[in-house]
């Protein structure tokens, strides 16, 4: 006899098997959902085109020097910048200007077609790995180094740390790095809301069809991952031109609490994708806008480093190197 509409589902423990009724797909609404999230997906990737120029600011005047204007909440309408970013990032899908770079063609498309790959192969690569209950418990306690508290921990003790020592460099990368992660938890708390998708172990167990959104769930896109790349993104931005490694560090510890998720079956590739790539451009976009040139001071170049500065004094010629 052929169920139809049921699926089976067997269970190795008691050695039995049973038929679960499978709500059929409306094609039509999910194509037209799909659609409209997709549209929302690739918010941050046409906020990112917005941001090839960096951001111009005034020349400062001796006696604002020691106070960087972007990372210092008490000298500026923080909270009214913020709403700003928050605005130009959720309406970005609707002005024309956001469609008329070339980088549209050269990064949208790609990330929309890649996103739609990983979405149809969501349920193979949940099964490459054993998920076992001990890589599940260890993946999660990884994962926690991503998780938004602990990160938004980090940021605001990097900012106090730094306004107390002084160092104003450090205290803009915890400020931004802070906005960087409120922006992604937003944007991935509203598409969380507006995909409703099952999370993979959530999946299996209710023995849902289709593509597992619209379940009343919240696993797309990954919020750790979100919130890991889009600190990487601070971070690599403001120490990568001094400190070559810094961007290796960073990015790779948020590709590992990104890992971790997926081996913790807490999300699906394409929850890790869209959620990694969401955070790396908005951490991208709160740098190139907020960022404070007047931080940086002087960084040698390479040559200026290999090159030694030549003088002169009482005892002989002087060789310096800038390090």
């Amino acid at each position: 006899m052929v169920n139809r509409g049921r699926k089976r589902f067997c269970s190795k423990v008691e050695k039995s098997c049973v038929y679960r009724s499978v709500s059929p797909v409306n094609t039509v609404s999910l194509v037209r959902h799909l659609t409209l999230l997709l549209l929302f997906i690739a918010t941050p990737v046409l906020v990112g085109q917005t941001t090839d120029a960096p951001a111009t600011n005034p020349a400062p005047r001796q006696d604002e020097l020691d106070i960087p204007r972007s990372s210092d909440p008490g000298k500026q309408p923080w909270v009214q910048q913020f709403i700003a970013d928050e605005i130009q990032i959720w309406t970005s899908p609707f002005r024309k200007s956001s469609y008329s770079s070339r980088g549209f063609t050269r990064y949208v498309i790609p990330f929309t077609l890649i996103t739609g790959a990983l979405l149809a192969t969501d349920h193979r690569t949940s099964e490459l790995l054993p998920n076992t209950e001990d890589q599940s418990t260890w993946s999660l306690r990884i994962s926690q180094i991503g998780a938004p508290y602990s990160l938004a921990g980090m940021a605001a003790g990097m900012y106090l740390i730094s306004r107390a020592t002084g160092n104003k460099k450090a205290r803009e990368t915890g400020f931004l790095g802070a906005a960087a992660i409120g922006h992604s938890q937003l944007v991935t708390l509203g598409l969380k809301t507006m995909s409703q998708r099952e999370r993979p172990f959530e999946f299996r167990a209710n023995g849902s069809g289709g593509i597992a959104f619209f379940k009343g769930g919240d696993s797309f896109p990954s919020g750790h991952s979100s919130s890991s790349f889009a600190v990487a993104a601070v971070f690599a931005y403001e120490y990568g031109k001094e400190h070559k490694w810094v961007p290796y560090v960073s990015y790779g510890v948020a590709s590992l609490v990104s890992a971790s998720r997926l081996s913790a079956q807490k999300h699906w590739m394409s929850d890790i994708f869209v959620g990694g790539t969401m955070g790396f451009l908005i951490g991208r976009y709160v740098y190139k806008v907020h960022h404070d040139p007047r931080v940086d001071g002087i960084v040698p170049t390479r040559a200026e480093r290999l090159i030694p500065e030549v003088g002169y004094g009482r005892r002989g010629v002087i060789l310096a190197w800038q390090l």
